[in-house]
């Protein structure tokens, strides 16, 4: 099931004033590019991505992820020492919350090839969490990385930017989504690093500001 958060935005909402004040383009076009900013640090945290890593660093952390989650439930051995088959189904058994948790002892021997191909195949799926936000991140003309874009994770987005206000309801329906640990933390950090973000640009802004006018 989907999951919804109610975030704190009193913080963002009052620096976004501080910025529309002091910036010389339309209002509504300001606010709309701040709800981009928004998703696109969301994107950025969402597992494998998080503080500090994202992009190539992201997508190599999940497909490392993926391989070694198998490896604590199964070993790859000929077909004739196998004790299974289904690798699939056994791995995804021992899933919580998207990760395997516990390394079995010992591991259940299963064919090496069919554990490589199980591997590979779940590799090109690294991204589809994040993916369960694409539909949101398009609505404001952004698009994510390939690795994530080519995901289908399901997700929706109503967005009402006016020229003093954002209210956006973002929802991510990838089936594991609410149980990830920390999400609505990590949300709430979308909001806070596009704040900083803003208040960087109005530093820079009043600086020059104060050189035009004679000031040191």
């Amino acid at each position: 099931m989907s999951r919804e958060f109610k975030l704190n935005t009193t913080a963002f909402m009052e620096t976004a004033a501080r910025f529309l004040a002091n910036s010389k383009r339309d209002a509504l076009v300001v606010m709309k590019q701040q709800a981009k900013g928004v998703i696109k640090e969301v994107i950025g945290l969402t597992p494998p991505g998080g503080p500090g890593v994202s992009g190539g660093q992201a997508r190599s952390r999940g497909t490392r992820n993926v391989k070694a989650d198998a490896l604590k439930v199964v070993k790859g051995v000929s077909p004739k020492r196998a004790e299974q088959d289904d690798v699939a189904s056994i791995i995804e058994s021992k899933r919580v919350r998207g990760r395997i948790r516990k390394e079995m002892t010992p591991r259940i021997l299963v064919p090496l090839d069919r554990l490589k191909a199980y591997i590979k195949a779940k590799q090109q799926h690294v991204g589809k969490l994040a993916s369960g936000w694409n539909e949101a991140a398009a609505k404001l003309g952004l698009k994510p990385p390939a690795w994530i874009w080519r995901n289908d994770g399901p997700g929706m987005m109503d967005i009402s930017v006016t020229e003093k206000d954002i209210t956006i309801r973002a929802t991510n329906a990838v089936p594991y989504a609410s149980e990830i640990s920390r999400l609505r933390s990590r949300l709430q950090q979308a909001l806070h690093l596009q704040r900083n973000k803003m208040n960087r640009q109005l530093k820079d802004f009043m600086a020059k500001a104060a050189k035009k006018a004679g000031f040191k």
